[in-house]
Parts: structure tokens; C-alpha cells; sequence
């Protein structure tokens, strides 16, 4: 598994990070979509789709490759796509302020 993480490199975000959401996030749903407020920038986001759901099973600190576990049984999509998609999904939300690498 870590082979697939090769591309990623210079990331902190690994398979066995443990990542939460920033504190002081708010969100709210709406049907499959989801808007998010950072609040230190007063910024909003939308999610949805599996940007959604990561965020929603990110409720509860996770390790990412426990993320990437669920995923797995509610998508059908294979292991290294997946993990390179929910990767690129987990950075930007943490370049957003949106979530945490708890350390």
C-alpha cells in the first residue's frame, strides 16, 4: 500500500495519518450536498458527492487508510484509484483549514 502513495512524497498525509475536522468548521447538509464554513476566513465550500462523504465520516477522527477501507465497500472503484482520489479530496481540504492531520 505505501507504493501507491510514491506520487505524494513530500505529503505529510499518509496511510496511517489520523485526520478530524479543523476545530470551529461548521457544516451543513442538504440531500447529497454539503456547504462548509472555515470560519478563521469566513470562506465557504461545497461539497458533494465523495467530497461529502469523506467529510461526513470524518465526524469521527479516522485514520486515512480506515477512510479509504469504507469508501471501498460503498463505491465501486479499486483500491489505488480510490486512495489516489480521496488523497487529492483530504489535501485540499486540509489547504482549505477545512481538516486536520491530528499529529
Amino acid at each position: 500500500m505505501v507504493a501507491e502513495f510514491d506520487q505524494h512524497d513530500n505529503s505529510p498525509l499518509q496511510p496511517s495519518t489520523m485526520l478530524a475536522i479543523a476545530p470551529g468548521v461548521l457544516a451543513r447538509s442538504s440531500g447529497s450536498e454539503m456547504v462548509l464554513l472555515e470560519p478563521s476566513t469566513e470562506q465557504f465550500f461545497g461539497l458533494e458527492g465523495v467530497g461529502a462523504r469523506i467529510f461526513e465520516l470524518l465526524r469521527e477522527q479516522r485514520r486515512f487508510s480506515d477512510l479509504v477501507d469504507i469508501l471501498l465497500t460503498e463505491y465501486d472503484i479499486d483500491r489505488a484509484t480510490l486512495e489516489n482520489d480521496v488523497w487529492a479530496h483530504v489535501e485540499d481540504m486540509v489547504r482549505a483549514n477545512l481538516l486536520r492531520l491530528v499529529v
